[in-house]
């Protein structure tokens, strides 16, 4: 349906109607014709307003010319002598505009911050160095709704709401699943509920029921974002401590903040998964505390500065100083990742910040082509680079052995934003030229019609940049098997359904390991106890100690687990029958697990030394 504006434009035709509807939704429209008023531009310096005067992160002046194209055909700007000029029309239109800019977020700009209700002001002032160590990690994050438009607090409000006076657990999940169309399944409506706990908003009145907290009723009655803020900040660890790290560098990404996580948690001693971090930047970005200048770039506000000096925060060991973030990665030989060599940061980080910054470099598309073909291969996908012309841009192999399918690799760049007006036609012969089964479309993101027309194609799998270096940042925590990335791939899912299938398996991977090390903990406890002999525990009373520390799962899954720590790799569990003890603290546990990743790269390195060895070229 047709906008009023767009309505208007077309019964009076005249153009000035239309610049006006673009100036109210797009920006740099109006505020380029202001910058023309003193005089001709050209593109680039055009460019340099954007980026000095608006804050707007453009790599190449490609936005700045589709203003000026829509500018010429309506007779608001002219082109001509490698500048751009405001015509006569174009004056009298811009007298008629409201300009605006940025404000210019000096540091000594004085904000007011509201006071914190009683039973939130409480939870700050407890944040002493023991306190803000000793906060939960907020791993395992999920708000439901909208994260624009204030919609994540809506929905922390509505959900908190119906903790008053209690809700029981079935009820929670029921009303997530039928509030929320994307949170039907009841794991993601269980995760949504535990992260309303994890936030400090709800808290157990019964083994089966939750009623919000002192903090939550608090911020409900006053409604104010900051009180949220405040309890949030209160409760999990790196959340104020984000707007200190948006101001450190010029362009900080989600992924450098990603990286820099780690030092913030003492306790974990890893960073956390990067929908985890985009949750806290949605949550921020909602109270106000930052804006978004991108799809993967933001800024701390005046008011967010001000807040963040109001509230104690953990100060990390910064000796590790900040991982690399905009520079190329290094070169990978063979378009592999064997064979890189990296100083600082782990592989995968480096190769999904490679990713990530070859999406938005548009001037070297071959960039993004390679970052791909070694993102895939990261994952277990082997392939090559190509990037001819009238060819594929690379292609890898998924699967293993006769069932083994090629999947080509089409790579689109974009320093604006989603990936549009670019047209997928030639796909199928390129495809055909090597046997590829289907075709890999990779990119920041795409413009709707592009992208309803590549989901809608049984051919093409379409990817963002954004997932792909997610998926890679986590392999190295959660490693996926093919089999479980076969989501990430499959041309028969629409874009948007990829993330979610894949977040499903790393959220099992993270509750087994959680169940793991509480049924060491619980074993452990058990032969510490006087009154027990031998420390054995059978099934069912393991099952109940489980439940006093909210696991539920199936038996199945427990005595999986069991086996497994029981069995002679990790052998830190004896069983009997159906009976269980320890012979190990947790801490041995944990190296006993570590160690088989050590092991294995070790046992990689030697057969790569065997291997190279027996086929190096001898020389004289």
């Amino acid at each position: 349906m047709p906008s009023a504006a767009t309505v208007a434009w077309h019964q009076s035709g005249d153009p000035a109607v239309l610049v006006a509807a673009l100036h109210r939704n797009v920006r740099f429209v109006g505020e380029a014709m202001g910058a023309l008023s003193s005089g001709p531009r050209t593109h680039e310096q055009l460019l340099g307003v954007a980026r000095d005067e608006f804050d707007l992160q453009w790599d190449t002046a490609a936005p700045v010319r589709d203003r000026t194209s829509w500018l010429t055909v309506t007779g608001m700007v002219d082109l001509f002598g490698h500048q751009v000029h405001l015509t006569e029309t174009g004056r009298r239109v811009l007298a008629a505009m409201e300009l605006g800019k940025p404000d210019p977020e000096e540091t000594d700009t004085v904000v007011q911050l509201a006071p914190a209700p009683a039973a939130i002001a409480r939870l700050v002032e407890q944040l002493d160095r023991a306190g803000l160590r000793e906060r939960a990690d907020g791993a395992n994050l999920y708000v439901p709704g909208a994260a624009a438009n204030g919609g994540v607090l809506d929905a922390l409000r509505v959900l908190t709401e119906a903790a008053v006076p209690s809700v029981s657990d079935a009820d929670f999940v029921r009303l997530v699943q039928s509030t929320f169309p994307k949170a039907r399944a009841a794991a993601t409506a269980r995760t949504a509920k535990d992260t309303l706990k994890a936030l400090g908003l709800i808290q157990r009145t019964s083994s089966e029921s939750w009623t919000a907290t002192p903090a939550a009723l608090a911020w409900v009655e006053s409604g104010e974002p900051l009180d949220l803020a405040r309890t949030v900040h209160a409760s999990i660890a790196f959340f104020g401590e984000v707007l200190g790290e948006l101001d450190r560098t010029r362009r900080p990404t989600t992924g450098t903040i990603t990286e820099r996580s780690s030092l913030y948690l003492p306790r974990r001693g890893k960073p956390l998964s990067r929908s985890a971090v985009n949750t806290r930047l949605h949550l921020l970005d909602a109270c106000g505390l930052v804006t978004r200048l991108s799809q993967t770039t933001y800024r701390t506000t005046a008011l967010g500065r001000a807040f963040k000096e109001s509230l104690p925060c953990f100060q990390p060991n910064d000796s590790a100083g900040y991982a690399p973030s905009d520079g190329a990665a290094e070169e990978h030989h063979g378009d592999s990742p064997a064979g890189t060599d990296h100083q600082t940061g782990s592989l995968g980080s480096q190769i999904a910040a490679e990713l990530e910054d070859a999406a938005r470099d548009s001037a070297n598309p071959k960039r993004l082509e390679k970052a791909a073909v070694v993102a895939l291969g990261y994952l277990g996908m082997p392939g090559q680079h190509v990037g001819a012309p009238r060819a594929v841009d690379g292609h890898v192999r998924f699967g293993v052995g006769t069932e083994s399918r090629i999947l080509a690799i089409e790579a689109k760049t974009s320093a604006t934003g989603p990936v549009r007006d670019q047209e997928l036609f030639g796909l199928p012969e390129h495809r055909a030229r090597i046997g590829a089964h289907a075709h890999l479309l990779i990119g920041p993101g795409f413009q709707r019609r592009m992208l309803k027309e590549a989901d809608a194609d049984p051919a093409i799998a379409v990817i963002d940049t954004g997932l792909l270096a997610e998926v890679v940042r986590c392999q190295e925590r959660t490693p996926l098997t093919l089999a479980q990335l076969a989501p990430l791939v499959d041309p028969a899912l629409k874009a948007a359904q990829r993330g979610d299938a894949l977040r499903g398996y790393w959220e099992a991977q993270d509750m087994r390991s959680r169940l793991e090390y509480a049924l060491v903990d619980i074993l452990n406890a058990e032969a510490e106890d006087p009154l027990e002999e031998g420390g054995w525990l059978d099934l069912t009373s393991i099952r109940r100690e489980l439940r006093t520390r909210e696991y539920r799962v199936d038996e199945g899954t427990v005595v999986e687990a069991l086996d497994f720590l029981a069995s002679s790799r990790i052998d830190v569990l004896q069983r009997f029958e159906q009976r269980y003890r320890c012979t190990a603290s947790v801490h041995t546990a944990g190296q006993r697990i570590r160690a088989l990743g050590c092991q294995w790269a070790a046992a990689a390195e030697l057969h790569r030394q065997t291997h190279s060895g027996g086929e190096a070229p001898t020389h004289s």
